[in-house]
């Protein structure tokens, strides 16, 4: 036949006392340390150096304790290339765009001294000009450009145009160009 063990009631009627003189004990203490203390009655000399936390302190007086900022210090020295990391996707494909380039030059173009002279470039059927200029035939000749554009060159031909004046005593011959594409 098993014994029933009552633990809480045989327990506690046998140490009742013990447990008795420990809550007083205990609660003593504590209302002791409550009450022995008159208030601000501790100060810097009774206190161990780094005793007391940040948390311990009343917010207002951490926050007295943080100073202006200083000026900025020097940078650092810069680390070390890091791996290269994996390859990613291979992204879709972007929209058709400039294809084919193609560079044009104008026949040469004599301008008299004094004169002005205009020379076209024009853009194979099917392709647009993306830029263009133009180029001395004559060496050390004194020409200056007055209009450097794309123009229309014929029934919906686009291409170059350029418009120069010589400036100097004698003839000069210059080339206009333009540099096309075809677009998509």
């Amino acid at each position: 036949m098993t014994k029933k063990v009552r633990l809480f009631g045989g327990h506690l009627r046998t140490h009742f006392v013990a447990y008795l003189a420990l809550f007083f004990a205990l609660g003593g203490t504590s209302v002791a340390a409550v009450q022995a203390l008159p208030r601000n009655s501790v100060g810097s000399p009774q206190l161990k150096n780094h005793s007391i936390l940040k948390i311990d302190m009343n917010r207002k007086t951490v926050a007295a304790l943080r100073g202006r900022r200083g000026a900025r210090g020097p940078a650092g020295a810069v680390g070390a290339t890091g791996a290269t990391g994996a390859r990613g996707a291979t992204g879709p494909a972007g929209p058709a765009g400039v294809s084919g380039y193609v560079r044009v030059t104008s026949a040469t173009v004599s301008v008299p001294a004094g004169g002005t002279g205009t020379a076209d470039a024009p853009c194979p059927t099917g392709t647009q000009p993306l830029g263009g200029g133009w180029f001395q035939t004559t060496a050390g000749a004194n020409l200056r450009v007055i209009a450097d554009s794309v123009g229309v060159t014929g029934a919906g031909i686009f291409g170059w145009e350029v418009s120069v004046v010589n400036a100097g005593a004698t003839a000069a011959s210059f080339r206009a160009q333009a540099v096309c594409a075809h677009i998509s």
